[in-house]
């Protein structure tokens, strides 16, 4: 066993990809539409090209042009992909937020590799899911549902991803449907609350939340279940951090107390201990972070600009 793992570990340093994860390889794919791979068995370990997949076995090629064609079993073989470069144009665009260009890739690259798609760990299934994230950050939630209901999330590797699919039928087709009852009581349910959640995950409950408690009259429960969904994960959560912080700022503006508080600010009646001092200098919080990094260079809507006109007046 040994052998093999340090075998192994000789091809991946050779071929310049790191002993973490083969599958981060970002290399040109000589062969359009089939995927490098490393294969892994029980006595050896090579490289090459899938030319045709399915749930049992794959045929290989160890090089480009060669046609020689292999077999090999998925139940005694494991088969790691490296990223193709269609993949990482589209995750690109995606980490730029340049949500609509990305999803037009990711969904070619999906088209482009569906021949290897029931191999677990597959790129064009990945990219299928991707797609999906899209729509989601974009709010797209019609469309969402509808290439999600014909989606398989069987072959994704990691657990999260799966998750996040599941979030979609759960959470975001509620938003999709404003069934706020029901959503509020999910969002409650101990199955979502005790659940082991990265904060990206725990964001969007913490946001739909918020929208459901809004589209109940809820205004200051929703502004605490939006304030969760900003501190969950301010980096990998920025959509739903904006978004959140946005949201706050318009129901902290339209609060009877902050309405009171501006109205008394020229008089001697106002006092930086009422409770719309208090929040108007919440709303000033979030206006001077979203100046400093939350905009990302987006101009905020003027209206929010007026809590700088009321600070604290005790010094």
């Amino acid at each position: 066993m040994k052998n093999i793992l340090t075998a192994a570990l000789a091809l991946t340093v050779s071929l310049g990809v790191t002993t973490a994860s083969f599958a981060q390889a970002k290399q040109p794919n000589p062969v359009k539409g089939q995927p490098r791979v490393l294969l892994v068995t029980a006595d050896d370990t090579f490289s090459g090209y899938i030319v045709s997949a399915n749930k049992r076995q794959i045929l290989w090629k160890e090089t480009a042009n060669t046609t020689v064609r292999r077999k090999a079993r998925l139940s005694t073989t494991k088969v790691y992909f490296t990223e193709p470069v269609e993949f990482t144009e589209a995750m690109e665009l995606f980490k730029s937020r340049n949500y609509k260009d990305a999803r037009d890739k990711f969904k070619s690259c999906a088209a482009l590799y569906k021949k290897v798609r029931e191999v677990p760990g597959n790129f064009s299934t990945l990219a299928g899911f991707y797609e999906l994230e899209c729509l989601r950050k974009t709010e797209n939630l019609e469309e969402l549902m509808n290439l999600a209901e014909n989606y398989d999330p069987e072959n994704l590797l990691h657990q999260f991803h799966k998750i996040q699919y599941e979030m979609y039928g759960v959470f975001w087709d509620a938003v999709r449907q404003k069934g706020w009852t029901r959503l509020d009581a999910i969002a409650k349910d101990e199955e979502w609350l005790n659940k082991k959640l990265p904060g990206n995950l725990r964001a969007q409950i913490a946001y739909c939340h918020g929208l459901a408690l809004e589209g109940m009259k809820r205004p200051v429960k929703a502004l605490n279940a939006y304030n969760t969904a900003f501190v969950a994960d301010f980096a990998a959560s920025e959509n739903i951090t904006r978004k959140s912080a946005l949201n706050c700022m318009r129901i902290i503006l339209d609060h009877e107390d902050v309405k009171t508080a501006i109205r008394l600010y020229p008089t001697e009646d106002y006092s930086d201990d009422l409770n719309g001092a208090f929040l108007i200098k919440e709303g000033t919080a979030l206006v001077k972070l979203w100046d400093k990094t939350l905009g990302s260079g987006d101009p905020l809507p003027e209206k929010y600009k007026a809590f700088l006109k009321y600070p604290p007046k005790k010094k």
